[in-house]
């Protein structure tokens, strides 16, 4: 795969040609925009892509290549959780997943079973917390009725403090 550009403005992350934005939107990345002709990528996309080597990111106002680092230290200042949500979906991506931005109340990801992108709708939730940190049950429960109304499976994704990320699936037992 060539080489695309990507060009960071004060709107986030787009990919202004409209070829090389839609084949990354082919491919399960970002969301067209302005009658489909950019594509805005969501910052762990962004990096994805820019580790992976498949896009390269110029800051519009300084015209500058963000590398990776860059481009992680500026999301940060952003979404403290920047780190936790993209190794989660590195980890989603290297397993064969298409991942999409997820719904309010703290979801980070719509999933799509393997092979099914733009033919089924997506089949899971994934919920990522750091291990070791507070999160209240009811929470949980929010996002599990949230689950069951929409006919999802919620995954909850626990990242270790080494990165590694373990997948549990939360269900109504865990109501009781």
């Amino acid at each position: 795969m060539e080489l695309f550009t990507a060009v960071y403005t004060d709107k986030g992350i787009v990919v202004p040609a409209q070829s090389e934005a839609n084949s990354l939107y082919q491919d399960g990345y970002g969301s067209l925009l302005e009658d489909r002709r950019l594509l805005k990528l969501q910052p762990f996309e962004a990096l994805y892509l820019a580790e992976k080597m498949k896009i390269a990111v110029i800051d519009e106002e300084s015209k500058e290549k963000l590398v990776f680092q860059k481009l992680l230290w500026t999301f940060s200042t952003e979404d403290p959780m920047i780190w936790t949500r993209y190794i989660v979906y590195r980890d989603l991506r290297s397993r064969g997943f298409v991942a999409r931005k997820g719904p309010d109340l703290g979801v980070d990801f719509l999933v799509y079973e393997r092979g099914l992108y733009g033919k089924k709708a997506p089949r899971y939730l994934i919920y990522t917390v750091w291990e070791g940190s507070k999160e209240p049950v009811d929470h949980f429960s929010e996002i599990l009725s949230v689950a069951e109304k929409t006919d999802k499976i919620l995954r909850l994704a626990v990242v270790d403090r080494r990165g590694e990320i373990v997948y549990y699936t939360l269900s109504e037992a865990f109501r009781r």
